[in-house]
């Protein structure tokens, strides 16, 4: 409950689930448990909280906050977990004791039977989407704005857990050896030559070559911007805003003699892709600074490809980052929006003619992405939209929007994009 009462408290913005699970590294068994209990009350939480509250003969106090977690905690594991309902039923008032709330033993007791003789469905059949859904308010309607025809799906996808999806060094085997070397449960992906989808999912510690850097946790989806980026093999490659360096060790991997500069505006993230280079025995120029301020940090030498991995919403991933659909704001949309702009233009300045700069979001909101695209081309007469699309992607103004899917690759956006008439390779 100490992560969950961080994560969601009474009053105010939480902080991360990650960085708070951080700080509880907990293994075998006690912490998976508290990492699937952390992160499937952030995914229901909605649903949940609204059963709860029409148990109640009153509200709880706001002291009471660590006993509404410890309830909603019952709730999930009842409903969407194949753990036996008699143990989970006997522990939480066990746990009320714990919390020095032994007032609510009785009420744990009650609510959690009462829990017990119901599937989900049938407990929330009177919610309204929303509610069921588990989303606020504010991001419901957005996304019933921009994909009327997919929003419920998108938001059906997001309450699962997500697939662990890996990516093969390519400097140090090929994919077929890695699915090879996993062995049952591991399958190529579709949309990324590099990706393998591992069930269920496993230590990283125990993937053969792991600690050598032959294999990267990274999703389908997010592997596509440095895949699909092109370069000269000897050019001069930007990552901007590259932290934790997943695409930084993948852009050094598909260009291994490459000038690569890795961006990152503070020291402590520029640190994380320090570490994750060196595990893959990888290198790049780090600096820090601000991507929508080159001033501070640009040497005047142009580069031949930019990937800028833009700060957004995360509404894309919010099956990984569940807690993210309850901190973030609808207010932050616009001002997130306003950066990706400031962004884009102060780096397309220092890309070269017939060069290409990559724009990527892991996000599901259109004024991030499609028409964030398609306002910065009306902008940049010299920028084309050269993005490679599947024949079923859905149809957007500029780029490819990709959405979550259940054993599948995130929510994610991207567009290539060419400077100049150079022509395509």
């Amino acid at each position: 409950m100490r992560v969950l009462d961080r994560v969601i408290p009474g009053k105010g913005d939480g902080e991360s689930l990650r960085e708070v699970l951080r700080d509880f590294p907990l293994a075998g068994s006690d912490g998976g448990l508290m990492r699937d209990i952390s992160f499937g009350v952030c995914r229901h939480l909605r649903p949940l909280n609204h059963w709860l509250n029409q148990q109640l003969s009153k509200p709880l106090k706001a002291s009471a906050q660590p006993v509404r977690l410890a309830l909603l905690a019952g709730l999930y594991e009842l409903w969407f977990t194949e753990r036996p309902a008699h143990a989970i039923v006997n522990a939480y008032p066990a746990l009320c004791r714990k919390l020095k709330a032994p007032w609510a033993a009785g009420l744990s007791n009650a609510v959690l039977r009462k829990a017990s003789q119901l599937r989900a469905e049938q407990a929330l059949a009177d919610a309204t989407p929303n509610i069921r859904l588990s989303l606020p308010d504010w991001l419901y309607k957005r996304w019933c704005q921009d994909w009327p025809d997919q929003a419920d799906t998108i938001a059906q996808a997001n309450l699962h857990t997500p697939p662990f999806t890996l990516r093969v060094n390519r400097q140090q085997q090929q994919r077929a050896g890695a699915i090879a070397a996993l062995g049952e449960g591991a399958r190529p992906g579709e949309l990324s030559p590099w990706s393998i989808y591992v069930t269920p999912a496993r230590p990283v510690f125990d993937l053969p070559g792991f600690e050598q850097g032959a294999l990267s946790v990274q999703d389908e989806a997010a592997q596509l911007p440095a895949e699909l980026l092109q370069a000269p093999p000897t050019g001069r490659i930007l990552d901007a805003c590259a932290a934790p360096g997943g695409k930084t060790g993948q852009l050094r991997e598909k260009f291994p003699n490459a000038e690569l500069v890795a961006l990152e505006l503070e020291d402590k993230r520029l640190r994380r892709i320090e570490e994750n280079l060196a595990r893959l025995n990888a290198t790049a120029t780090l600096l820090q600074g601000d991507a929508s301020q080159p001033d501070s940090w640009w040497d005047g030498k142009p580069f031949d490809a930019i990937l800028l991995d833009a700060p957004c919403s995360a509404t894309g991933i919010l099956r990984r980052q569940p807690d993210v659909k309850w901190h973030r704001k609808s207010s932050d949309i616009p001002v997130l929006a306003d950066l990706q702009a400031r962004m884009l233009d102060a780096l397309w300045p220092l890309l070269k003619p017939g060069g290409m700069l990559v724009y990527a979001t892991c996000s599901v909101l259109r004024e991030e992405n499609d028409h964030q695209i398609s306002a910065f081309l009306q902008r940049q007469p010299q920028a084309r939209d050269v993005t490679p699309r599947p024949e079923q992607a859905t149809m957007v103004d500029a780029g490819w929007q990709l959405f979550p899917q259940q054993d599948g690759p995130d929510g994610f956006y991207l567009a290539c994009l060419r400077k100049g008439a150079q022509q395509d390779t």
